[in-house]
C-alpha cells in the first residue's frame, strides 16, 4: 500500500530530437576525460587480436544553448538549455590536411582568438581547459543520419560576436546530465523482481 502522502506529479517529456541545422550561441557547461582505445590500436587488433590495446585520453565537451528560441516548421521553439555534445575529442592539438582538429577549434572559439605560440609549444593544460567552462562561443550544427537514426554533429565552432545572458545556477543544474546510480538501479531492479515473482 502506498503512503497517503505519495504524489505522482505530471512532468513534461524530455525532447531529444536533434536541433535543426543552424548556428547556436552556447556556453561550455562541462569537460570530461576518459581513456579509450586508439583508432590505430583497434585497427591493429582487428588483424592481430593477441596485441594489447593502446589507450589514449579522449575529451568530451558539453555545450548548453543560450539562444531563447528558433523557428521550426513556422513556429517558435524554445531551445535555451538544450545540450550539444562533442564527444571523442582527441586530447592533443593537431593541424592536418583537413585543417585544425576539434580541440584546436574549441579552444580558439572559446577564448575568442588564435592559440598563442606558448599554447602551441607547451600544449593546453587541464587548468586552462577548465578555465574555459562558462565561456561562450557559436557552434554550427549539422544533422547526420546513420543506421536510420538522426544525430546532431558540430560542423564548426566560431567565437561569440557578443555575449548572451549566461546560464543561471538553476539552468546549469537542469542542463547537467544526471549520472546513473548503478547500485541504486540494481537494488531497485532486485526489489521489483522480488515483488513480481
Amino acid at each position: 500500500m502506498l503512503d497517503t502522502t505519495f504524489n505522482a506529479p505530471k512532468i513534461e517529456a524530455t525532447d531529444y530530437t536533434p536541433l535543426p541545422d543552424d548556428m547556436y550561441q552556447v556556453e561550455l557547461l562541462d569537460i570530461e576525460s576518459k581513456m579509450s582505445e586508439s583508432f590505430d590500436s583497434k585497427k591493429a587488433r582487428a588483424t592481430n587480436p593477441a596485441l594489447a590495446p593502446v589507450m589514449e585520453p579522449i575529451l568530451s565537451f558539453t555545450f548548453t544553448v543560450l539562444d531563447d528560441s528558433i523557428i521550426v516548421n513556422g513556429k517558435a521553439e524554445n531551445v535555451r538549455g538544450r545540450n550539444i555534445w562533442m564527444n571523442f575529442v582527441h586530447a592533443y592539438l593537431y593541424i592536418g590536411k583537413n585543417g585544425k582538429n576539434d580541440l584546436y577549434k574549441i579552444v580558439e572559439a572559446l577564448q575568442g582568438s588564435s592559440l598563442t605560440q606558448e599554447q602551441e609549444a607547451y600544449g593546453i593544460s587541464g587548468t586552462a581547459l577548465n578555465a574555459l567552462i562558462g565561456k561562450q562561443c557559436r557552434v554550427v550544427t549539422k544533422q547526420v543520419t546513420k543506421n536510420g537514426k538522426t544525430y546532431m554533429d558540430v560542423d564548426n565552432l566560431l567565437p561569440a560576436k557578443a555575449p548572451l545572458s549566461p546560464l543561471t545556477a538553476q539552468e546549469k543544474v537542469d542542463a547537467t546530465p544526471k549520472s546513473k546510480d548503478d547500485a541504486a538501479e540494481a537494488a531497485s531492479d532486485a526489489s521489483y523482481e522480488a515483488v513480481t515473482e
